[in-house]
């Protein structure tokens, strides 16, 4: 009988990279659907993720949160582990497991559920370990959110049977920061959304219609990304209005899930007296996705925190030149594949933008590169490793 590998998911549809990493991964399971059986467990039923096309089975763990702190106590807490068995509280998740008779789990991202995970293995998705490198964002450090995520990865990174991340220099920050060994790390770069790999045929009338809906200028720069101060909106708006000042007027549009900060940017423009260049959108739905790419002039990413993100993958694919800052580990991902600003440097990156404008052979060039690079990373199957880590993991178990 086929293992049963389940995957866990606890991130909505607008969380961005998360919901991306779902689909990844389903992409990449469904290859191996005659050597494993494959499912998915939902924390609830509203995460507004459709996976109709999706022929694995679907499974709803609904835990409250009495429920949830039991079974994080059943694990940490020496009392509860020392007579756990003779406590009458169960642990639902570990249930649900049992119940659905699944032999291992597998995270799509650094999720507290895996916290509660007693006899099961599993692997488990790490983007970053920003929390760590990143105090001054409140959106690592306040609420206390550093001690949420540092309680999770603290805890669980060290009985991963294996990491996924998407860089060199975020494997060796796991490895440092939580004792891991570093065989059981795999990288695998990012690739585009689903609705961006997907896209082939190019519709005039639907590209019209997407202008007229969101109101886009003939020429803008392009920034996909939640508004959140570690994004960096803020460095992009100071390049705005300085080449307004040099005369040159350049138009943004923005789009995101907005978590309680796009006032304090649209503000920020406001103040800079460029708010008429700039539309703020909310999140996009995948089928007008690729339009708000191919409109653009150029794609503009100015996030602080990474080093790895999709957009840049995407826009390879759509054929759109990519401006990214030059953080730590980043060239090891994209080479030559995107033009490099230094990260708060707002006249660098005016400069820069100004110069894939008026330079045809650059943006040629950024253009062909990346699209070079998404040939190159779909060649090699990098996703191949964790299927290894999958088998060499049951051939012991079945030992």
């Amino acid at each position: 009988m086929n293992k049963h590998i389940a995957i866990f998911v606890d991130s909505r549809r607008r969380s961005g990279g998360a919901y991306q990493e779902l689909l990844y991964i389903i992409r990449n399971f469904e290859k191996y659907k005659n050597k494993f059986k494959f499912s998915i467990i939902f924390s609830n039923k509203n995460l507004d993720i459709n996976l109709d096309n999706i022929n694995f089975g679907i499974h709803y763990l609904e835990m409250n949160s009495p429920q949830r702190y039991i079974s994080y106590l059943r694990n940490y807490s020496n009392f509860f582990r020392k007579f756990k068995k003779f406590i009458f509280f169960s642990n639902k998740f570990e249930k649900l497991i049992k119940n659905k008779k699944i032999d291992l789990v597998y995270f799509t991202g650094p999720s507290e559920y895996s916290l509660y995970l007693e006899d099961t293995k599993f692997i488990i998705t790490v983007p970053d370990v920003a929390h760590r490198e990143n105090l001054e964002f409140p959106e690592m450090n306040n609420n206390s959110e550093f001690e949420r995520r540092e309680d999770i990865l603290a805890k669980v990174l060290p009985k991963a049977i294996a990491i996924v991340t998407n860089a060199k220099i975020i494997k060796q920050r796991i490895c440092f920061f939580y004792k891991v060994l570093s065989e059981r790390v795999s990288i695998i770069n990012h690739q585009p959304s689903l609705a961006v790999d997907n896209f082939s045929i190019f519709n005039e009338d639907h590209s019209s219609r997407i202008k007229k809906k969101f109101s886009l200028p003939d020429k803008y720069l392009f920034y996909p990304a939640m508004y959140f101060p570690h994004k960096n909106h803020k460095t992009l708006i100071d390049s705005i209005e300085k080449l307004k000042n040099e005369n040159k007027k350049i138009n943004l549009v923005c789009c995101g899930n907005d978590v309680g900060y796009l006032h304090s940017i649209k503000k920020y423009a406001k103040l800079k007296n460029i708010e008429d260049q700039i539309i703020f959108l909310d999140y996009i739905d995948d089928e007008d996705l690729p339009y708000l790419y191919l409109n653009s002039s150029m794609l503009v990413m100015t996030s602080l925190i990474g080093p790895t993100n999709i957009p840049p993958w995407e826009a390879f694919k759509l054929n759109i030149p990519v401006i990214y800052p030059n953080l730590e580990g980043i060239k090891e991902i994209y080479n030559d594949c995107v033009s490099y600003y230094e990260p708060l440097d707002s006249t660098d990156l005016a400069n820069k933008i100004n110069q894939l404008f008026n330079d045809t052979e650059l943006r040629n060039k950024l253009i062909k590169n990346g699209k070079n690079k998404i040939i190159e990373v779909v060649k090699k199957n990098e996703f191949f490793q964790v299927i290894n880590q999958i088998k060499k993991f049951f051939e012991k178990q079945d030992l």
